[in-house]
Order: structure tokens, then sequence, then C-alpha cells
């Protein structure tokens, strides 16, 4: 089969492409789980606290090499990027983390003392450092910083990601430093697109050294592409199916290299997968003004209504491509987000995440970076003005337009600080991702004057949205069931509370006006699909000695649970090839000591050249278990691959292969058998026993951006795990069904809505054409007076169906016309405006 690009790698990719960005990942499967947002360092310095440390500090004694140009300063990032000798090379190794007050190198405990997603970022600010000044040292950096890019890399053109010593011992089997091609991989070629279009000029010999070793990575990259224009579809949106592992956050600074070697080298095979590529962003956009999610461009084809600011690479990647191919398209894309869904961050407030309510704590400097590059980007393109001021606006975030009122940049020492928690709550680290991506904009920004006059301002006055929680709501009527959940595998539940209402259940949520006006209200609430046939997969009780050995032979008496239908397709519906070459059948078998798996697996070529973490990229069966049964946390999170090396089950929250585990692997006609034995000490099960409930799924890519499993559902959420019965005798088993495939009336599940006793709003919400998701929707057409003082929202079940419920997360209230007042160093003024229902930023200096 074709190689897959199993999202659950990606996850793991997330996770590692820079160890400060939340994980969130979505959003794909498998994936990791999902942390809270969280600033750069794993030790953090806070305004007003102070957390441990849980790294080492280097015992050497760095000092800062001078190299400043105005505003760009570049002494940090010297100081964190130590000069070595490996092989004879200079190679850069630019530490990960540094930590208030002294400001010298942490190292990344366990992971290692320099990664290539730092590296090659550093050597884009040494390359434009150069071109700006013509500074040699910064070209001596740039160079030995692509030294340490070429090490990294693979015969087969994918990177690790990290180096253990100053000697350059790569780190090839750690859950962030494994041989892929992602995150990483992808700034590894951006960084060799960029040092060929320097090095040509300067250096012909070693220009030609680097240029081999992108077209190495192209040509892999390329080969990965099979399915070029294709659809898909995820909640009724049709998506492209083409974005490299579904995730297209990454895809665009694989764009921003192609853009970079198109530019310097032209030529029919770059340009061919740059317009592939570049399609599947733009084709994936959704939203326009009033309708969420207003114009953005999703980060995963798995989570369509889920953004993050960090990696948020899709608009200013677009813009450079349609520069560079004069494609109109691309860059019209990129000025309708900017248009819209960044205006209107920039009228009220920056995010960090958004999906399917706005979050602003956590807020980073790469997170800004993206934005101001996008705006930057489409003034180059189209000559626009308006579009400088607006990245200059957006990257005065740095100097003070921020909710911490701080400062975000250092001009004196070169620092660019590793967070904002909170209001008045800044992480006063400035480690390499921070300070680099600091510096990366306000490059961008120091290098157009039209831009750069907005640097300084400063928030004197707004009026902007606020988020109601439902969970602030106090229970008037029935039994509202008060949830937990936080990550559902695709969005975040807002403050990890909901309520569920079914019939006679009410909820009241009071809120507060202080300034008259029109407002637009916004739920955040579930989308339902139809009823789903219930599905309990059964574990018989084994009465003889399982021997593991990839034959079914004690296996006659344990119920068999298929996957084989469409309705079990999380993700890739387009790339499935039917149950005779896509499916598996699952079946278990327990006792006091273990679980025992049995999966025979149709697909007629199996492909796995990775281990450990980096099985993901190949044929894998991914297992996910919560012991305790109540969908709140997964306790094991697995995979069983017969890899290179064997066969293999690595433990994912370990972080290393599960111990005791037993694995046999077969070939057979048409397929394979994977039969293992998994001791319930390693899956973190205590106390088990004939009768108990667990919560489980299984799954397995089969290619492209492809998933399936038991439920049809996002496995990273625990919530959407299956029940596992452990029984002594086989009853028959339900046949897995993960959503109703006939239509419904919308109505028959809905959320009633009522403000100050007037009319009472319905929405509707069984409207999902697949399975559950979190979403926000308008709860009235047109705006709401709402006048100074006191206001209720009564909650309420409002569907024709007694037997089903609603679930609402909370509300967006946002003034219709959003504004907020700037003013300047030398006390200028700006008032912005954003109309939400038309689209349209304005502004008055």
């Amino acid at each position: 089969m074709t190689r897959i690009g199993s999202l659950l790698a990606l996850i793991a990719v997330l996770a590692g492409c820079s160890q400060r960005q939340p994980i969130q990942q979505p959003a794909t499967p498998p994936a990791a789980a999902m942390p809270s947002a969280t600033a750069e360092a794993s030790g953090t310095t806070i305004a007003g606290g102070a957390e441990t440390a849980i790294t080492t500090a280097s015992s050497a004694a760095p000092v800062a090499e001078p190299m400043a140009d105005g505003l760009i300063n570049l002494a940090h990032l010297n100081l964190l990027s130590e000069e070595a000798q490996i092989d004879g090379q200079p190679v850069l190794i630019t530490h990960i983390y540094s930590e208030a007050p002294r400001y010298t190198w942490v190292d990344a405990s366990g992971e290692g003392i320099a990664a290539l997603d730092d590296v090659a970022r550093a050597v884009i600010v040494y390359l434009d450092f150069y071109a700006e000044t013509g500074n040699a040292r910064a070209l001596e950096r740039a160079r030995a910083g692509l030294n340490f890019t070429l090490r990294l890399q693979a015969d087969d053109g994918e990177f690790y990601n990290f180096v253990l010593d100053r000697s350059g011992t790569i780190n090839r089997d750690g859950g962030t430093s494994y041989k892929s091609l992602g995150w990483w991989a992808y700034r590894g070629l951006w960084a060799l697109a960029r040092g060929y279009a320097v090095f040509k000029d300067v250096d012909p010999e070693y220009a030609a050294q680097l240029q081999a070793a992108y077209l190495q990575t192209e040509q892999a990259l390329a080969a990965r592409i099979d399915n070029a224009g294709t659809k898909t579809t995820v909640h009724g949106f049709e998506v492209p199916a083409s974005i490299p592992d579904g995730a297209a956050d990454a895809t665009g600074v694989a764009v921003l290299a192609l853009a970079e070697y198109q530019a310097t080298a032209p030529n029919p095979e770059t340009e061919q997968l740059l317009t592939t590529l570049a399609d599947g962003l733009r084709d994936y956009q959704l939203g326009s003004p009033g309708e969420y999610p207003w114009g953005m461009h999703p980060h995963t084809l798995a989570a369509p209504g889920f953004w993050h600011a960090w990696g948020s690479h899709q608009s200013q990647a677009l813009a450079r491509a349609g520069e560079i191919l004069k494609r109109d398209d691309y860059i019209t894309s990129a000025r309708r987000e900017i248009d819209n869904f960044f205006a209107w961050q920039l009228a009220t407030e920056r995010v960090q995440e958004f999906g399917a309510l706005p979050f602003r704590q956590g807020q980073q400097a790469y997170g800004t970076n993206s934005i101001v590059q996008a705006a930057i980007n489409v003034y180059r393109a189209t000559g626009d003005p308006r579009y400088a001021a607006i990245g200059g606006l957006h990257a005065s975030w740095f100097m003070g337009n921020n909710m911490a009122r701080t400062a975000m940049y250092d001009p004196t020492t070169g620092r660019g600080y590793d967070g904002i928690d909170r209001e008045l709550a800044v992480n006063l680290n400035a480690g390499a991702e921070s300070t680099i991506e600091a510096l990366m904009a306000l490059q961008a920004v120091m290098a157009v004057p039209e831009a750069a006059k907005y640097l300084e301002y400063k928030p004197a006055e707004q009026l902007s949205w606020r988020v109601l929680e439902a969970e602030d709501g106090r229970e008037i009527a029935g039994k509202p069931i008060y949830g937990r959940r936080g990550w559902t595998g695709e969005a975040r539940i807002s403050g990890d509370r909901f309520y569920e209402l079914t019939d006679d259940d009410a909820v009241e949520l009071d809120f507060a006006i202080e300034q008259p006006g029109d407002y637009l209200l916004f739920a955040s609430h579930m989308r339902r699909a139809g009823s789903a046939a219930s599905l309990t997969v059964q574990a018989t009780r084994a009465t003889a000695t399982i021997t593991i050995d990839g034959q079914p032979d004690e296996w006659d008496a344990a119920p068999v649970v298929a996957v084989d239908t469409p309705q079990q397709i999380l993700r890739g519906t387009q790339s499935w090839r039917g149950p005779e070459t896509d499916s598996f059948q699952l079946r278990l078998l327990w006792d006091e000591q273990k679980l025992y798996l049995l999966a025979d697996v149709r697909d007629p070529s199996h492909e796995q050249t990775g281990r450990g973490p980096g099985v993901g990229s190949g044929d894998t069966l991914w297992i996910y278990l919560d012991p305790e049964g109540r969908g709140g946390r997964i306790g094991a999170k697995l995979t069983l691959a017969q890899t290179p090396g064997g066969p293999e089950v690595w433990d994912w929250k370990a972080g290393f292969p599960l111990p005791n585990a037993e694995l046999a692997w077969a070939e057979n006609e048409g397929g394979y058998t994977y039969e293992a034995a998994l001791t319930w000490e390693s899956l973190r099960a205590r106390g088990v026993a004939d009768g108990q409930t667990m919560r489980v799924e299984v799954g397995r890519g089969f290619g492209g951006n492809s998933f399936m499993d038991l439920s049809g559902r996002d496995p990273d959420s625990a919530a959407n795990l299956v029940p596992l019965a452990l029984i002594d005798t086989n009853n028959e088993v339900a046949q897995p069904a993960a959503t109703a495939t006939t239509s419904q009336d919308p109505t028959s599940v809905a959320l009633g809505i009522q403000l100050d006793s007037g009319e009472r709003w319905v929405l509707p919400q069984a409207v999902s054409p697949d399975r559950d998701y979190l979403w926000l929707d308008p709860v009235t057409p047109a705006p709401i007076r709402l006048e100074t003082g006191a206001h209720t929202l009564r909650l309420s079940y409002a569907g024709s169906d007694p037997a089903r419920s609603a679930i609402v997360d909370g509300f967006l209230l946002q003034p219709a016309v959003a504004t907020k007042r700037l003013t300047g160093p030398d006390g200028q003024q700006i008032t912005l405006s954003y109309d939400m229902r038309q689209g349209a930023l304005s502004w008055t200096e």
C-alpha cells in the first residue's frame, strides 16, 4: 500500500516540531494527549512567581556576540547559538531554552542540546541579517546552521531533529527526533532553499551541496503526493485530500520552502509540487463574515473548526507562492483570512486558539510572527500599503500592544520573551524559538517603512468580545448534567466544562453589559449526528494458554468485531479501497494478568520502515485504553508494528517500548496478522476482574491522510472510546456503527435560548452528517440590542426527540462592530473598527 501519512505521526511531530507549542492536535489521531496551551520553556519564570526548571542549565558561561542593526539585535540569538566543530566543519548548536534572570543556556532534558526546528529558523534570521547589512559573521553563522541541517538529513531526504551532544550524535529514536518528513524536515527544506539562494553567488560549490540536499527532500515529498486534486468530506465540508498528513499548518512551511527555491531556480517539477500543495491550502478555508470560522485556514483536515496561532503559516505561504507563481487566487485566499479572521483579532485582541470559543492564554511570538508575515507577504505581492500597515500593527504585539501591556521583545538585549499567560503574567524566559520568531517578524516589518511606523502603537481602549461560560450558570429546573471534558479530538471545550440538557432541564446564565449597543451572540455547542448504534466490545476470558505466534489457533471462542464500513472511517474516505483491501477484524481475550489481542488486517502490501515513535508513517495498529472506563483519561496509547528490527510495541505515554509485551506478526493471503499479549500492569490497569468495563479503541491508517477504527471517532479523546466488557462467556456482540446513515430532523435535538424573558430562540443541533462535533453558530441572524446592566440567558432543551440531549459549551458575545483605539509614540491615535457582518476593517488616524 502507499505510505501512510498518519496524523498520529503528525501529532508526535507537532509535539517535537517545537517543544514549546501546544500539541493541539488536534486534531489528528493518533495524536499525543492534548495539553493546555503553554509558554515556551518547561521551566518558566512568570511575573509574580516562578516555577522550578525541570531541565539542567549548561555549565558553560556563554557570552553574547554583538550583532545589531537598529531594532534588530542578534546578541541573544548569538548567545544561544554555540559554534562547534564536528568532523572538521563549523556547526551551529542553537540551545533551546534560556531562563530568567541569568539567561544562560538550558538544554532540553532527554531530547538533546539542539534541534533542527530552531537551527533552521536561526539560519533564516542570519541570512536576512546578512542580506540587509552585509555582515560577514552573520553569513558564517548561517553556514554553520546549514551544516547542522545537512547533518540531520537522512539518506532518503527525511530528517531527524535533535543532536544529543557537541559531537553531533543524532537522536534517532526520540519522541521528537525520529526520521520523518514533517515539521522539522520542512523547516530544514526552507533553510536549504534560502541558503542556496544566497550561497549560489557567494560560494557556488557550497551552494551546489545545498541544492543537492534540497532536491533530495523535495523529491521525497513529491513521492508522497499521489492524490493531487482529490477531495474528501468532513462534517459536510468538502476539503482537499492532497495536504500531506492532513497538516495544513506544516504544509505551509513546505510551500514556503518550495516557493523560495522556485524563485531562485525556476523549474517545472518544483512548480508542479508547489502548485499541488498551494492549491490544497487555498481550498482549505472555511467561513465568511458572520459565519464561523470567518475565513480562517484550519490547521488539520480532521478539525475544520480549530485554529491555533503557532504554526499558522498558510496565508504567509499562499501570499509568497502567489507572488512567485503569479497566482492571484493564492493571494486572494491569503487576503481573505487577513481581512476577516486576522482583522477581527487586530480590532479586538489576539487569541492563542480558536475552536469553538476563543482562548487568549499562552500567546507566543511564534503565533504573532505567522500573522505578521502573512500581511507583509501580501503587501510585497500586491504593493497595497494597507497590508503593510496591518502587518506593522500586528507586530506591535512585540512592543506592548497585547493583553499584558508588556513588551515581548527587548531591543537592548535581543531577547524575545516566551509568552503571555494572562493579563500582567508574562513568561520572562527567552528561549530560542521565541527569540527567533520575534526577530523574524521585526526583520520583515523593519524592511518596510510603511509597516515599521506602526510598531510603537499601544492600546488605549477597546470594545471587544467576551466569553460566557455555560458552567457559570445556575441550575433552575430538572437535573442538568454538569459535564467535564477538555479536548474532544478536534476542538477544545472552553473551561473543560459544559452542560448537557434533556427534557425539563434548564440553566440560567447571568451577565452584565457595561456599554450599550448592538451585539452578536454565538453559541458553542455540539452539533449532533443521528443516534449511533450501541457498540460494546467484549473480551472473553482465556481458558487455555495463548501462544503468541501470529496464528489464530486458540482464538475460536473470542468474539469478532469488524472494522470494515465507511461509517468507521475517521478521515480519508476518498482513499478507501473497500473492505477486501482496507479493513481489519479484531478479537480480544483476557485473564487476570494480561490482555490478549488478535487483529487480522486486509492489506495487500505491508510497509513499515520506522521504529519507536517513527512507526506512525507506516503500517501500524493503534491501541487506546481507558482502564477506568469513565471516558475521562486515556491510560495507555500503544502502537503494534512489524519494524525492520522485528515486532515492536511502543508506549506513547512513556516514550519507550512497553515492558513485558509480546507481539508476533505473520503474513497471510491478502494481508497480515498482529497477535499480542500485554500485561495489565503495563497498561496501568489494576484489580482486573470479570464483569469490569473499560474503554478501548483500535484503529489503523490505510493510505494518505486516513484513519479508521471501531467507532469512527477520534481516539485521542477518551470520551470517544467504546466500552470494553470483560466477560467469562461469549455473548453476541453488537456490530459497530459510528453514526446513523439516514437523514434526520435538524430540530430533533436542539438548544433553547431565551434572553431576559423575551423570545425563545431554537438552535438546531441534529445537523451533522457524520459524527458529533463542537461548533460555533449564531443564535440569531441579526444583532441584538443590549442595554447597560444585568441580563440573563435561559438555556433549555428544545428538541423534538425527548430521548436525546443538547450539549452547550458557552457563548461568544461580540459587538456587531468591534472597536479599538491605539496611541502612538508621539500621541497620534488610530481607531480600528471591525464590522463582523460585513467583514470590513477600517481605521481612522
